[in-house]
């Protein structure tokens, strides 16, 4: 996108890229979520709906008709095969409409969160990606404590996503968020500094 700087931020389940986008919102930054995006579209894209209940079946929507996010997640995240199939479909409508919301946004700089940054192949139309790195088993407790999750269903759902070894390598910059928040929002500054002179 001409004259703006487009900053993909990802990071596994638990790791902290949700507190990092809030960080950089409460300094005022244009933050898009691409994922709170996707739920959107589920409700409100007809076209979207038609092609999950086709790949799928109906069990995906609830007694009125929408996408179950439940119903969906259970589903989806039965399998690897399951989460290529729907990231095939709603790619696509999530690309569409970032791309619609970024055109409208006057910010030079713009932050993207995405879960799939780097699995949906997205993070090509970022102009830097930020991948924020926590070792599992901190990741495994923050998410048991914060969801009420058992930690096999955790690790699970960890084992389903891009191995974060694979995400280091395809990242521009890494931040390791195993301390402090004090440190983690110090470790922030300094990668925005470094944003905003580029």
């Amino acid at each position: 996108m001409q004259n703006k700087l487009l900053v993909g931020i990802t990071g596994g389940i638990g790791s902290g890229k949700t507190l990092a986008s809030k960080y950089f919102g409460s300094l005022g930054y244009t933050v898009i979520y691409a994922d709170a995006a996707a739920k959107q579209l589920y409700r409100s894209n007809k076209v979207l709906k038609q092609k999950l209940v086709r790949e799928f079946g109906r069990e995906i929507l609830d007694s009125k008709g929408n996408v179950s996010g439940l119903a969906a997640r259970r589903i989806i995240l039965s399998d690897r095969k399951n989460i290529k199939r729907v990231n095939k479909i709603v790619h696509p409508f999530v690309v569409k409409e970032i791309n619609r919301r970024i055109s409208k946004i006057k910010d030079r700089i713009i932050f993207v969160e995405a879960a799939i940054m780097f699995d949906s192949g997205y993070y090509r139309i970022m102009d830097y990606t930020l991948l924020i790195y926590t070792p599992k088993l901190i990741r495994v407790k923050r998410v048991k404590d914060r969801d009420k999750v058992p930690a096999n269903e955790i690790k699970r759902l960890m084992s389903l996503q891009m191995d974060e070894r694979k995400k280091i390598k395809l990242a521009d910059f890494v931040i390791r968020n195993d301390g402090t928040r004090e440190k983690f929002n110090k470790s922030l500054n300094l990668f925005l500094g470094i944003i905003k002179k580029l």
